[in-house]
């Protein structure tokens, strides 16, 4: 828990993340506020009789153009047709357009259907302050208005959600890329380390002290270059120059590195050098052993990336499996 919790309040520390949480906040509150000093939108109201039923509308200004959600109910031949309607009533002086979507197979039906358009467009087009409803069509079908709830057109309910959806996904994009920088990290120490752990065995097997094999490979890396060196080979060779005054033990260094790396090879390899340093242990077995474990265990990544290259070519060479199947059975499909 405590390590979820470190974890979790070091990504809230990162500048790159707290930029980007600041300015989904900031925009967030931006938006809210146009939405709060543009108002709510502006909307009448649907007169009820004692049943519930919508028998007009009383508008709110009739200059804008305003939207009722409504339910509309026709009783005809003991059959009950219904309908859900947005009207959209028109501000005055809006050009007026009328649309059917009667297309059904059944003339009745399509009168009605019809005839149901042609109030729908009377209404939203209607200049009138009050708009009363009609309840019953030309022939007497009774109609029947059902008031529905009215939906949030503003957008504010969802900003919330659009802000925790995007505060989650930038903390976990942080998550992973702190898992990213701990693979990375963990994939340049693997690395190096084998060949670091083989040296060291060989030369103190050959009777060297560690602080003498430690410098002799130090030296053979600083006469590469630092450009032709690995990362974990180029900090073996920093923290070597850095200690000018050979104060610090070789061991202790060493240890220093496995700290700052917490990577479980480095460190075992670091608590057999401390233990030589301190009990004047042998240690050419356990540094023999670790180098054909570090040595085995390189081989197995290199397996798996192997892998994973065929793994990665699988969708290019389909791609143009299907491209070759195309033009090979184009002209056959063409001439048929």
């Amino acid at each position: 828990m405590k390590k979820a919790v470190d974890k979790l309040s070091s990504i809230f520390t990162d500048k790159v993340i707290a930029r980007r949480l600041y300015a989904i906040t900031l925009g967030a509150a931006l938006l809210i506020l146009v939405i709060v000093i543009k108002g709510p939108e502006a909307r009448g109201s649907l007169v009820t009789d004692s049943g519930g039923n919508a028998i007009a509308i009383r508008r709110h200004d009739i200059t804008a153009t305003e939207q009722y959600d409504i339910t509309l109910k026709i009783l005809e031949q003991g059959e009950e047709l219904e309908r859900d309607l947005t009207l959209s009533v028109r501000g005055a002086g809006e050009n007026k357009s009328v649309s059917s979507d009667a297309g059904s197979a059944d003339r009745r039906r399509a009168e009605i259907e019809a005839e149901i358009d042609s109030i729908i467009t009377d209404i939203e087009f209607s200049d009138e302050k009050e708009i009363e409803l009609p309840t019953s069509l030309r022939d007497g079908t009774p109609v029947i208005w059902m008031p529905r709830k009215q939906d949030d057109r503003s957008g504010l309910a969802a900003i919330p959600v659009m802000y925790f959806a995007l505060v989650i996904a930038v903390i976990f994009s942080g998550m992973k890329s702190d898992k990213d920088e701990e693979a990375a990290d963990r994939e340049t120490v693997m690395r190096g380390l084998p060949r670091f752990c083989n040296q060291l065995f060989l030369m103190m097997n050959a009777g060297m002290i560690l602080s003498d094999a430690f410098e002799k490979i130090c030296r053979g890396y600083e006469s590469y270059g630092k450009e032709d060196l690995d990362g974990f080979e180029r900090e073996l060779a920093d923290i070597y120059t850095s200690d000018t005054d050979r104060r610090i033990s070789t061991a202790t260094l060493i240890n220093e590195l496995a700290s700052r790396h917490n990577v479980k090879e480095l460190v075992r390899i670091a608590a057999i050098l401390t233990e030589n340093e301190r009990r004047g242990s042998d240690v050419a077995e356990d540094l023999e052993r670790e180098s054909k474990y570090l040595w085995e265990d390189r081989k197995i990544v290199a397996r798996e990336r192997g892998k994973m290259i065929d793994t990665k070519m699988a969708w290019p060479l389909g791609l143009l499996l299907i491209i070759l199947i195309v033009i090979t059975m184009a002209p056959a499909l063409m001439n048929m």
